[in-house]
């Protein structure tokens, strides 16, 4: 019983199941921008979003499986370590993606379909590339906005501008979540495999112990934070949303959850004892004050109950599985 458990808690593991609601919530928001409130449809698109994530992580860590090995700190990784093999990778990175093509056939449209191929070809090609080539992060980010636009299609095709704001942010929050804290957490062993990313690519490293920035790197790291600002801005300005036109309370807590994206992101680019437990602990702050900022400025549309659905259910699932898979709350050992 012993091995069955530590078994699957290393497949949970390889499929970064953590952090999988966030990314399983993006085409649910899709079709909740296009007026989408049944349930099963909705439910069929978390399901889609789910496998979406499993196939980009695992077929991520089938191909950097040799420069993971160079890392210390990763060597218990399921593949790293050999408890789960390649090919068992490989198998769960085709059946997820044809899982989740042949959910979306239950729509009976192409689009979706279409769109949704579009964002694996793009997940595919950074996790292939991510390592060889800078700035495939925006090739990574490019595949979340096709796949919240893709379940904004199951709906309608007639888009209407929220949802195209809401998929640019997605775009924003995943070119700095994966190139700024992605490249600031791998510095050590993506440095020792010759990964060529963007933070390698504009000096990030390791002196002494200690992890530093470059001026070039935090300007690119700055410029797409605010890009993501002014955007939420922009959304927010939004007729059917209004924000800054009634209550104080929403902006007041809009305002306050920028403060805590801005201090988070201060505080992992200034020169600091590279450690990436307390890095990961930065990031996961720094990730959910991102997204409960976009779910307060879309509340207004969405109402007080998706909005704390949409809140709730990652955010339990976030800190039960860190619980469960690695024993922390806010440090998952990836």
């Amino acid at each position: 019983m012993g091995s069955i458990k530590r078994n699957v808690i290393s497949y949970l593991q390889l499929f970064r199941l953590q952090t999988a609601a966030v990314t399983a919530i993006t085409p649910v928001i899709g079709g909740l921008l296009m007026n989408q409130r049944e349930p099963l449809p909705l439910l069929v698109l978390f399901l889609v979003g789910l496998l979406y994530h499993v196939f980009g992580f695992v077929l991520n860590e089938y191909i950097d499986i040799e420069v993971d090995k160079k890392s210390a700190d990763l060597k218990k990784k399921p593949l790293v370590s050999g408890v789960i093999t390649k090919s068992t990778a490989l198998s769960i990175v085709i059946i997820s993606s044809v899982s989740a093509c042949t959910l979306l056939a239950l729509f009976q449209s192409a689009l979706p379909l279409i769109l949704f191929l579009l964002a694996l070809s793009l997940g595919a090609l950074y996790d292939i590339y991510g390592k060889k080539m800078p700035g495939f992060d925006f090739v990574l980010a490019g595949g979340f906005f096709f796949l919240c636009i893709a379940g904004a299609s199951t709906v309608s095709f007639s888009f209407s501008l929220l949802v195209y704001l809401v998929c640019l942010l997605y775009f924003f929050h995943i070119v700095f979540n994966n190139a700024v804290e992605g490249g600031l957490k791998d510095i050590d062993h993506d440095a020792l495999g010759g990964a060529k990313t963007i933070a390698t690519r504009m000096g990030v490293h390791i002196h002494n112990g200690v992890l530093q920035t470059t001026l070039l790197f935090r300007v690119f790291a700055y410029s797409i934070q605010l890009a993501f600002f002014g955007t939420l801005v922009i959304l927010g300005m939004q007729p059917k949303l209004a924000l800054f036109g009634g209550s104080i309370f929403l902006p007041f807590i809009t305002v306050l959850l920028g403060l805590v994206v801005f201090a988070t992101s201060y505080l992992f680019m200034c020169p600091r004892p590279f450690h990436r437990g307390q890095l990961k602990r930065l990031f996961s702050i720094h990730e959910m004050a991102s997204y409960f900022l976009v779910l307060v400025v879309l509340s207004p549309f969405f109402g007080l109950l998706v909005t704390l659905t949409l809140i709730l259910i990652p955010t339990c699932w976030y800190l039960a599985l860190n619980v469960i898979l690695y024993g922390k709350l806010l440090q998952p050992q990836v």
